[in-house]
């Protein structure tokens, strides 16, 4: 018996406790896809087929911000969604997100029922995703 697919959700964050974290809240219903930098994003993402891309936006190299503009410049992932994850409170940062490309922003720190929550919102239903073919 095959195992099901399950929505792809590729995390950029340098944080490798957290990242750790985030792998094991979404083990259930997500394949976690960790990458502690986002050098060589664009290389990568075409064998990586995420269905989400979670940024962190502060990291060493490109940030956050940096790496969505690169994402939203390639039409191939116009309907990926891309969610921020910070640790800024401020409002410019909150209004650069929506300038970069990104769908939604989330403030760190973070727990599991509110990300978990927002992946929801931003990704159908596993079921849903299997009726639909999604991640192929």
């Amino acid at each position: 018996m095959s195992e099901a697919k399950r929505p792809r959700v590729l995390m950029v964050d340098d944080e490798a406790d957290f990242q750790g974290l985030v792998g094991r809240w979404l083990a259930p219903e997500y394949e976690h896809i960790p990458l502690a930098e986002g050098e060589g994003l664009m290389q990568k993402l075409p064998s990586l087929r995420p269905d989400l891309i979670i940024l962190d936006v502060r990291m060493r190299g490109a940030d956050g911000f940096q790496l969505c503009k690169l994402i939203r410049a390639d039409h191939a992932y116009d309907a990926v969604p891309v969610l921020f994850l910070t640790g800024s409170k401020d409002d410019v940062d909150y209004l650069k997100n929506f300038k970069a490309g990104g769908t939604a922003f989330l403030t760190k720190p973070v727990g599991k029922k509110q990300l978990v929550g927002m992946i929801r919102e931003l990704l159908p239903e596993p079921a849903d995703y299997q009726a639909t073919g999604g991640g192929d």
